[in-house]
């Protein structure tokens, strides 16, 4: 019996450290532990209802375990370094042109391979030339907007 209850607490215990540091191995041990005790216990008392109950309660006993355990983490100060606390918001990149750009006409500031830069006034731009390749210093027109570069057209 001692060494059912014995297997029973080192597998909460791994089950435990497996909240606190993660990587499965830990689990992977507690769970083995509860079926050690499983094992334990069908050895110990010959029928399949002891070894049967054993698991359910150790199992039922685990996830309870963690549950409490994640709940008491939340609020903790220890807890507070593996939760976010705080939102954050922004952009990754911010957008490549203002849509007044669609329509207008600049040159190739690079040979576009179908990408590259495009010279509009004083402002340089991602493009990808629909047309393929284009040299540098040829006439395009801007046809539209595709996520962070501009679609251009040779004119």
């Amino acid at each position: 019996m001692s060494w059912i209850i014995g297997l029973i607490l080192i597998g909460y215990a791994l089950i435990f450290f497996e909240v606190l540091v993660p990587g499965g191995v830990l689990g992977i041990l507690g769970f083995c532990c509860i079926v050690g005790a499983t094992v334990a216990a069908h050895q110990e008392y010959g029928d399949w209802f002891a070894s049967g109950l054993t698991f359910l309660l150790g199992g039922i006993g685990a996830i309870f375990l963690v549950l409490i355990e994640l709940r008491w983490l939340e609020g903790s100060r220890l807890g507070k370094a593996f939760f976010l606390g705080k939102s954050v918001s922004g952009s990754s990149n911010p957008p490549v042109a203002p849509d007044e750009v669609v329509g207008m006409e600049g040159r190739a500031a690079t040979p576009l391979k179908p990408e590259g830069i495009i010279a509009i006034g004083d402002e340089r731009y991602d493009a990808f030339c629909e047309d393929g390749y284009a040299s540098k210093g040829t006439a395009l027109s801007v046809s539209g907007k595709d996520g962070y570069r501009l679609k251009v057209k040779k004119i």
